[in-house]
């Protein structure tokens, strides 16, 4: 059904490159962020949003000082062929934690040590894995993992979720 959701949104394609001179992140893949108040990803959102808020509260000491809200969300699209995006780290901005659903699918989602690709791990990420990356404030650290995604064999759709400290 998450699936079927996506397939009815809108997709424009991504900015090709983004970032300044020799911080280039390349992207090939289509994008969404307009999603329906009524959507069951907005649903799984919530459900997301209340299960980790509650998992954080049970730590001692507290990774964050403040709730989790997540209200920011993105649908990628990756088709077979497409070339992904390259090493990144997302914006400052987005803080606590970044929340990846893989809805579909079959990507190389990895972790990295620079923006070249160094010390690169693949993070095991089939449909209905959902990922953690830290981000700002996150048990007070405030350096952000350098992650991409590449080798795309089946359409796959991603739903990222976050919390965007300029809304």
């Amino acid at each position: 059904e998450l699936v079927a959701s996506c397939e009815q949104l809108t997709f424009r394609d991504a900015s090709p490159v983004l970032a300044k001179p020799g911080h280039e992140v390349y992207q090939d893949l289509e994008l969404t962020t307009d999603i329906p108040e009524d959507s069951l990803l907005l649903a799984l959102a919530k459900r997301v949003e209340a299960d980790l808020q509650e998992a954080l509260d049970r730590l001692v000491p507290a990774a964050l000082d403040y709730p989790f809200v997540i209200n920011d969300f993105i649908v990628q699209r990756y088709a077979p062929g497409q070339q992904g995006i390259t090493p990144h780290r997302d914006h400052v901005r987005y803080r606590g934690l970044v929340v990846i659903v893989v809805l579909s699918g079959a990507g190389k989602f990895w972790v990295c040590g620079d923006r070249e690709g160094g010390n690169a791990r693949e993070i095991p990420g089939s449909p209905g894995v959902l990922l953690l990356m830290r981000a700002p404030d996150f048990a007070g650290r405030s350096d952000r993992p350098f992650h991409a995604l590449s080798d795309i064999t089946e359409t796959r759709y991603s739903f990222g979720m976050r919390h965007d400290v300029s809304l």
